[in-house]
């Protein structure tokens, strides 16, 4: 992956569109379900996904049913995508990668948080002002880069309680008799 600029430089978000327009229309209301971060009325959704609001309700409910996503209100209804059903999914597969894999993953992981440390001198993003690391001009650069280490700070925090819930490598054992 490079970091060669913004998304839509390369005409990703074009590419997504089309391709999503192609799509029955349960799976266009998922693939925009996966985006609610914010609440979201039936209406407004249904426009998203290209399909009419009573299409989008009956996707919505059986979305609802399975945990994808959460109603927030009844009247407008509204609905947001559940975190923690992705937070679920996600552990899942964490817990599929082979212990080489979950190593090979940290090991980067912690490079990289290693490396965020020596920029900013600093143990943590919380005990970064990104006002003293950067001038004005910058200072988004800056708050980026404690994004990415925050995200990469989730990310060891994940794989290290899928390692720990493992237990102790067996073949560790018999390396150590």
């Amino acid at each position: 992956m490079t970091d060669d600029g913004p998304a839509g430089e390369f005409g990703l978000a074009e590419g997504f569109g089309a391709d999503l327009d192609a799509e029955p229309a349960d799976e266009r209301v998922y693939r925009i379900a996966l985006q609610l971060y914010d609440p979201a009325g039936v209406s407004a959704i249904a426009e998203r996904a290209s399909c009419a609001p009573d299409t989008a309700r009956r996707h919505l409910k059986r979305l609802a049913d399975i945990g994808v996503v959460e109603r927030v209100s009844a009247s407008p209804l509204t609905f947001v995508r559940n975190e923690s059903y992705f937070e679920w999914r996600l552990r899942n597969r964490l817990e599929a990668l082979s212990r080489d894999e979950l190593h090979d993953r940290l090991a980067d992981l912690t490079e990289r948080e290693r490396e965020f440390r020596e920029r900013f001198d600093a143990d943590s993003p919380t005990d970064v002002d990104a006002l003293k690391h950067a001038d004005y001009d910058d200072v988004e650069t800056v708050w980026l880069a404690l994004s990415e280490w925050r995200t990469v700070r989730d990310r060891i925090d994940r794989l290290e309680a899928v390692r720990r819930d493992r237990g102790p490598d067996p073949s560790a054992g018999e390396n150590a008799a």
